[in-house]
């Protein structure tokens, strides 16, 4: 087994903060599994990640034909991303909110204090002597879903981050799926001038540097500083030696990769977030030119539409979406992207004390900030939004449908959710607040002291 460091504390990092710290976070607190047998990546590893989704990272310490061993399920649920950042679950959005927009500068280190740079693969097949797995059934081909794409802005010089899907198409060939966003604008603007596009691939690294790839930045903000106000200290970085790009100088793996300008070839289908596939399509193609991992290197996977994917692009969504509502009302709780919806589809939102059409508001709001939004559903601020049965239970009393359901008919949302029609959906909002007036009709049952009373104290169990 790939040695772990000695366990960190529930209150705070280990001073080296990377993969192996937050591992031996994990380890500490009993959410680490790890799998001594030879396991296939062929399918077998992405079961038992699956069965093991949402209850325990897993490190396989053999994999068959791989050189390093794999982990996944990175972060099992939202009590884990709280320990990351620092901070109480409930404050998940807010806090990541804060570090978004008050990014830490990175330090710059030498080779000589880059654990990633230790050893280079060697070959004209780089990508060959890694454990890259195929996760689903109809999936193209092995995909890397943990890789932190980096890439420089040519507007800005700033450092973008992202997590792509790429697909192997060959020893020391990729294939991307590149979505609107940042990135997809720096290639375009590298394709306008006809040059390929730098980028570095990093593998294995802690959950702070995954979040930060999700922010919704401006293209002057270096998200490696973003990845600092996360974690709460300046990531120590290294620019690579092909390319000169800077990476986490504690990521396990990195990939030096450079894009084909204006060059498409299929790519996918792959597994996606609404736990269909994603159908495939023509990509950017990817040229590896080289591969730097660490001492006794650990590979990463993200399991397809599994807690650690939806959760990882839920928690910046989620915030970006508390940001834009308490804009327009500043009673706004909490905003929760419901797993159910695979963090991406339904929304809860608990504003304190509504007043008549603030829910309303609130649900076309949420439509208006997040197109994929299809469902928004608003409860007052006793109830918890994190809590499904809480939320269930407010419909359940406070909602009737020929007065509090709003439907949109024929608005935009996601492409990939197999419902819509070429990204054309239907939208449902539910106002599940107590109507005005009727407080005390809807008062909730209560045991007066029961806050003061240990159970342990009471009760032998």
């Amino acid at each position: 087994m790939t040695a772990l460091p000695a366990p960190g504390t529930p209150e705070g990092w280990p001073a080296t903060q990377d993969l192996r710290a937050w591992l031996g976070l994990l380890e500490q607190r009993g959410r680490l599994g790890v799998v001594a047998r030879e396991v296939d990546s062929r399918f077998q590893l992405a079961g038992l990640l699956t069965r093991l989704d949402g209850r325990a990272a897993v490190l396989f310490e053999r994999v068959a034909g791989g050189r390093f061993p794999v982990v996944g399920n990175t972060v099992p649920g939202r009590a884990e991303l709280a320990l990351a950042m620092g901070c109480e679950v409930a404050s998940l959005a807010e806090a990541y909110g804060r570090a978004a927009s008050a990014p830490v500068g990175f330090e710059e280190v030498g080779r000589d204090d880059a654990p990633v740079l230790a050893r280079r693969i060697d070959g004209d097949a780089p990508l060959d002597a890694l454990p890259i797995p195929v996760h689903h059934e109809k999936d193209g081909g092995r995909y890397l879903s943990a890789g932190v794409v980096v890439s420089r802005d040519a507007s800005s010089g700033a450092t973008n981050l992202s997590i792509n899907r790429l697909q192997v198409a060959g020893p020391a060939e990729l294939r991307a799926l590149v979505l609107p966003g940042r990135l997809r604008r720096i290639v375009a603007d590298a394709e306008a001038r006809g040059e390929p596009l730098d980028l570095a691939i990093c593998l294995g690294v802690d959950p702070t540097v995954t979040l930060a790839s999700q922010a919704r930045s401006p293209r002057e903000v270096d998200e490696l500083e973003v990845c600092g106000a996360l974690r709460g200290s300046p990531l120590p970085v290294v620019a690579t030696p092909e390319l000169g790009l800077r990476v986490p100088a504690r990521a396990e793996i990195v990939v030096e990769a450079r894009m084909r300008p204006g060059e498409r070839a299929p790519e996918g289908p792959f597994g996606e977030f609404p736990r269909t596939y994603g159908p495939a399509g023509p990509g950017p193609v990817l040229d590896v030119l080289a591969v730097w991992h660490r001492e006794d290197a650990i590979f990463q996977t993200i399991l397809s539409a599994g807690r650690e994917h939806l959760l990882i692009g839920a928690i910046p969504r989620e915030a970006d979406l508390l940001r834009r509502l308490r804009e327009l009302n500043s009673g706004v709780r909490a905003v929760r992207l419901t797993e159910g919806g695979t963090c991406r589809f339904h929304a809860v939102i608990a504003i304190a004390d509504p007043q008549p059409g603030h829910a309303v508001n609130a649900i076309m709001a949420a439509f208006a900030s997040n197109p994929v939004l299809k469902h928004v559903v608003v409860v007052d601020a006793d109830v918890d939004p994190f809590d499904d049965e809480q939320v269930e239970w407010a419909i359940a009393t406070r909602v009737q449908a020929d007065r509090d359901v709003l439907v949109v008919p024929r608005a935009g949302g996601s492409t990939l959710d197999p419902s819509a029609r070429d990204g054309v959906t239907a939208k449902l909002g539910v106002d599940a607040t107590v109507p005005p007036g009727e407080q005390e009709a809807h008062a909730r049952m209560r045991v007066p002291g029961i806050e003061d009373l240990d159970t342990d104290e009471w009760v032998e169990l």
